[in-house]
């Protein structure tokens, strides 16, 4: 009987010792995860090159169980934009793209009726080219696509709105494909990918023909689920089709270890030199002279007075909040389509208010 309390004792202590090593930061995403049915959550945070923080918590995959490891990789969605700008970045420090120039120099083929339109207008989403997922057309390839776009008018003149779309991208995959002169996945993997050894960084190549769906396995990839509060309450299995004319725009998944070695290149200078990656979260310039919300592919803003860039995507299966005058990156990656509201801001703020535990 003894030795039953005893057993018990400890277990207990082990229980309050476990909750008591829990940061601020495990407490929140934890009550998070009940809260919002989050099956799998990974953070990272990196500051001045170091990777402070990095953890996952939960199920990648429900139906077989398999545990979430920081080596998982999450659907990033439209978060793929701040990567693909940081490939981007590479073509513009050699020399070899220039953002304020127009577009048709590159890509003679285009409308002379977008012959004001400049590369930023396309990366900051100002460009007034139709918004070509709006119209759920099932193209074929990139051409196909940009085909339908220069038909079609612009939807305003480029340079004077800010408008989210997912026209700017097509023609962002068709300038890297003509300035590096390789196919933009090839592109991706040798800019950057492969020389920050991103191993779980990938696209699924998802291809859909009527009723017919198939796409590339990632053995080492989280489900996403939905969340449906209905009787029965349940998880049921979702999945987004992005074209691959979109890759640019959205589509990659990427693990927190992946991402993490990302911000550390970016801290580090690894990749780009400070002048030119500071560009991308330099807000663009509309024609009557005020900001735009976007930089190179990055949402530029302000966080309690300080400049913030980065990006989400899902709804909200990624978020990537950055702070670059003091070189501090958050990211939070989930599996849960429905989740409200986002996290990393909050993970972001507590960590900057209890930075002696990460130290």
């Amino acid at each position: 009987m003894m030795l039953k309390y005893i057993a018990l004792l400890l277990f207990a202590m082990g229980s309050v010792a476990a909750r008591a090593q829990e940061s601020p930061v495990d407490t929140f995403l934890l009550n998070q995860m009940q809260k919002f049915h989050i099956p799998a959550v990974s953070v990272a945070i990196i500051e001045n090159g170091e990777v402070v923080l990095s953890k996952a918590y939960g199920t990648a995959n429900l139906e077989y169980n398999i545990p979430n490891t920081t080596g998982t990789a999450f659907q990033l969605a439209s978060a793929t934009k701040l990567l693909a700008a940081t490939a981007l970045m590479t073509l513009v420090q050699e020399g070899k793209l220039d953002l304020q120039q127009k577009v048709r120099t590159y890509l003679p083929q285009l409308p002379k009726a977008w012959d004001d339109m400049r590369v930023m207008d396309l990366v900051a989403h100002q460009s007034g080219i139709v918004d070509l997922l709006a119209l759920q057309h099932n193209f074929k390839s990139a051409d196909a696509a940009l085909d339908t776009a220069m038909a079609r008018p612009l939807d305003f003149a480029p340079g004077t709105k800010t408008v989210y779309a997912g026209g700017d991208y097509a023609v962002v995959m068709k300038l890297i494909d003509k300035v590096a002169g390789m196919p933009y996945q090839q592109f991706l993997d040798e800019r950057l990918l492969r020389k920050l050894g991103m191993r779980h960084t990938v696209y699924n190549n998802m291809e859909q023909d009527f009723i017919y769906r198939t796409y590339d396995t990632i053995p080492y990839a989280a489900t996403v689920y939905k969340w449906v509060g209905e009787k029965p309450p349940q998880q049921r299995v979702f999945s987004m089709v992005f074209p691959s004319w979109t890759y640019p725009a959205g589509g990659l998944f990427s693990s927190i270890d992946d991402l993490a070695k990302w911000a550390v290149a970016l801290d580090k200078n690894t990749l780009l030199k400070p002048e030119v990656a500071a560009q991308m979260w330099t807000a663009a310039k509309l024609r009557d002279g005020k900001n735009a919300p976007f930089g190179v592919g990055w949402i530029v803003d302000k966080h309690n007075g300080e400049k913030a860039t980065g990006h989400s995507g899902g709804p909200a299966l990624a978020d990537i909040v950055r702070l670059p005058e003091r070189k501090i990156t958050a990211i939070v990656l989930t599996n849960q389509l429905e989740l409200r509201p986002f996290l990393t801001m909050r993970v972001l703020d507590l960590y900057l208010e209890n930075k002696q535990l990460y130290r």
